[in-house]
């Protein structure tokens, strides 16, 4: 299966300096919660034809996570013949209860993706609207490959969802500090790019990402 769960200072200007990806000085205020990837990769290494059948039926007790990993079985037609339309209808119930996995699908079904089986045989038309708007719900959840694929977004723009440098740079250092490592990588990219108002608007954004996630 395809899966993408698997710091870079940024720039000082006269008088501030913004927030590293490394969360130096408390800058950012990490979630307490966070995904368990590992337990997402361990029922996906458990799907087979046998096992099958006990994943659907959680998810149709309403388990998010089986939800999830049943859109995934019949995304990649792993244990099942791969049906995408079967796949959507899953990851939206899974999203809908909080997967933040789920969620980062249901993104990348309406994103761009056009490097993988998301982009290649799509169970949706491509819609940046409604990506970035499941990106985010993921992102807010600190989910690392959410964040760093909304922050992709801002960074290359699109004619429905227009470039924002001070986003992209945002979103990025967090999936950096969240140990994606071309998200450190991208983030010396952007920083060369930022203008002085790009600074001010990353200060605002960890200002305002404080704020909803203070502990």
């Amino acid at each position: 299966m395809e899966k993408r769960y698997k710091r870079s200072v940024i720039a000082v200007t006269s008088r501030q300096v913004l927030c590293t990806a490394m969360f130096v000085a408390g800058c950012l205020v990490q979630p307490a919660y966070a995904y368990d990837s590992a337990r997402l990769a361990s029922a996906l290494d458990s799907l087979s034809p046998q096992t099958f059948p006990d994943w659907e039926k959680q998810a149709r007790a309403g388990d998010a996570m089986a939800q999830n990993v049943v859109g995934m079985a019949y995304k990649y037609g792993d244990a099942v013949p791969q049906n995408h339309a079967l796949s959507l209808r899953w990851f939206q119930k899974a999203a809908q209860q909080g997967d933040a996995d789920a969620q980062f699908n249901l993104g990348r079904i309406h994103g761009k993706a056009t490097g993988s089986v998301y982009g290649k045989q799509r169970a949706a038309s491509r819609d940046d609207i409604t990506a970035a708007f499941w990106y985010r719900k993921a992102a807010e959840q600190n989910y690392g490959p959410a964040q760093f694929n909304l922050g992709q977004m801002y960074a290359e723009g699109s004619p429905s969802f227009p470039r924002d440098l001070a986003q992209a740079y945002f979103w990025t250092q967090l999936a950096a500090a969240n140990g994606d490592r071309q998200a450190a990588t991208q983030l010396a990219k952007y920083e060369s790019e930022l203008s002085t108002a790009d600074r001010q608007s990353v200060l605002q954004l960890t200002a305002e990402w404080r704020q909803r996630h203070r502990q």
